[in-house]
């Protein structure tokens, strides 16, 4: 069963990044804004862990190991913001960078155009993300290009705001003093929110309105079921072969052993990516953090190896006649550390990891 849930924050948004802070001790925690897409995931299981325990009368963590299969069954096949009631995703890196073939010594560059799209601070790094309108998208699948004009950027998403914090004793609930700290919160703009896939078992339900905690500090958010009119999903298990991929939210990149078997794999000839993200988590069954891993960045483009073919679970959506195909669960990895080749290989999430989310071209 596939459904799709419109998500409204009622209030700001905060998803520290990995880097470790302690309130109180430290004076800064950081933002990570937009924010993956592992805290929805978490909500929704949540959500239905809480709903099966009220209904057996039972605590959540009594009932964790009944409902452990249901709860995997329970992923992400799209993932994005949405402004006025439609998807808007990160542009593609290739319509704002010239890319060329890159040398055996270096697999990653990039060379930027001289056009004033990603504002450019004096280190030459973008301090700005870029949006298409999902339309617009579709549109670039096709070979049509994309001006500047049809970039949204985050001004017109959202706004960050500074918070003050303080440390309060366990044991007196009072606040401490030289104990404040700092964190940078964002507030989405009127009409903005985001736009989640779910797909889970048959027997699996989530109410069609509902809300959750999202992110740090106890914020509400609220979850209302889109009419499947809307938005048509259309799944498929088949031999891909495409010439272009767009990564939708962090993809990992895995260094592994040559000997490592993997389900399919798919030569990368080249891609266009910007810095790489580092990100984390915590390990709630072992309660230690996880370790850091480095992603590609939301946009990213890879070009695959031509003529090679990849099994894969696909899903076909139509938004308003924008035809878009995902495949899920990807991730790039490296075989052997020095002959300096990259692969994209079908992964299974733990219970715990996030889904990962590529948009394919023919």
């Amino acid at each position: 069963m596939r459904v799709f849930y419109k998500v409204t924050p009622h209030s700001v948004l905060f998803f520290r990044d990995p880097r470790p802070f302690t309130s109180g001790e430290q004076s800064l925690a950081r933002l990570q804004f937009p924010p993956r897409l592992t805290p929805f995931l978490g909500a929704l299981r949540t959500r239905y862990l809480e709903d099966r325990a009220r209904d057996d009368k039972k605590r959540v963590k009594e009932i964790f190991s009944t409902y452990e299969k249901q709860l995997k069954s329970i992923s992400i096949f799209w993932f994005s913001l949405f402004k006025q009631g439609m998807p808007i995703l990160p542009a593609p890196f290739d319509a704002l960078a010239e890319w060329k073939q890159l040398p055996d010594d270096r697999f990653i560059t990039e060379k930027e155009k001289d056009v004033p799209v990603l504002q450019r601070n004096k280190n030459g790094k973008s301090k700005d993300l870029v949006y298409i309108s999902v339309e617009k998208l579709g549109g670039y699948l096709k070979g049509e290009k994309i001006s500047y004009d049809d970039f949204i950027f985050s001004d017109k998403l959202w706004k960050f705001e500074n918070r003050v914090g303080i440390m309060l004793s366990p044991d007196k609930k009072t606040a401490e003093r030289s104990r404040f700290y700092r964190i940078t919160v964002a507030r989405l703009k009127p009409g903005v929110g985001f736009l989640v896939g779910v797909e889970m078992d048959d027997n699996v339900s989530l109410p069609d309105s509902f809300t959750t905690r999202l992110g740090g500090e106890g914020h509400i958010a609220v979850w209302d079921k889109v009419g499947n009119d809307e938005f048509k999903v259309k799944e498929s298990n088949t031999n891909l072969r495409f010439n272009k991929a767009i990564a939708i939210v962090h993809i990992p990149i895995k260094f592994l052993d040559g000997d490592t078997n993997i389900d399919a794999e798919i030569a990368i000839r080249n891609w266009c990516i910007g810095k790489l993200d580092n990100i984390g988590g915590w390990d709630y069954k072992n309660n230690h953090p996880k370790p850091l891993l480095k992603t590609l960045k939301p946009g990213s483009v890879l070009f695959p190896q031509f003529g090679e073919s990849f099994q894969c679970d696909i899903y076909e959506i139509n938004f308003n006649g924008a035809r878009i195909r995902v495949v899920k669960d990807i991730f790039a990895f490296h075989k052997n550390n020095h002959d300096g080749k990259f692969y994209l290989g079908k992964i299974s999430p733990e219970l715990g990891d996030p889904n990962t989310l590529l948009i394919v071209k023919d």
